[in-house]
């Protein structure tokens, strides 16, 4: 195992992992802190539907390189795990590069959204929206990076 394979693993534990969580928590705390506003004072803020938006945008995005990197994408082990021994591998391969090339196209779109959507801004925030965009950008190619991981784990293991 090379130097860096441990490396990118933390580094995607604590995107995949550790992020979502914490934006999790933001969303619980501004939620309930608005539902508290709204019933004691009889009016929210106005920002909390804007960062909620953000932070659970935040908690999809980044959950999902979490599930990459922890093969718990689409349920594909199910499936490979009843195909005849011969077909394992391949049928891997083939799920990882399938990966690849869809986590690229949204990877494509978005960065495409992030230069159509540069101008609008979040009204209440200020913000500009395509730090949304922007997430799912840099979500894709932490999903490409899990799935690059996991191709050269399984072309290690090919002698097994």
């Amino acid at each position: 195992m090379s130097a860096i394979e441990p490396l990118l693993r933390a580094l995607l534990r604590l995107i995949g992992e550790v992020i979502p969580t914490l934006l999790l928590a933001g969303v619980l705390i501004v939620v309930s802190a608005n539902v508290i506003s709204r019933t004691i004072l009889r009016e929210g803020f106005q920002t909390a539907n804007e960062l909620a938006i953000v932070c659970f945008s935040g908690v999809v995005f980044f959950g999902i390189i979490g599930a990459a990197l922890n093969k718990q994408m689409f349920g594909v082990d199910y499936f490979i795990s009843r195909l005849p021994r011969a077909f394992e591998r391949p049928a891997l391969l083939l799920s990882h590069l399938l990966v690849i090339a869809i986590s690229g196209a949204v990877l494509h779109a978005a960065t495409a959204q992030v230069a159509t959507a540069r101008f609008t801004t979040f009204l209440a925030l200020g913000w500009p929206k395509w730090i949304v965009s922007a997430g799912l950008a840099f979500a894709m190619g932490a999903i490409i990076a899990a799935q690059l991981l996991h191709i050269v784990i399984l072309w290690r293991r090919r002698g097994e």
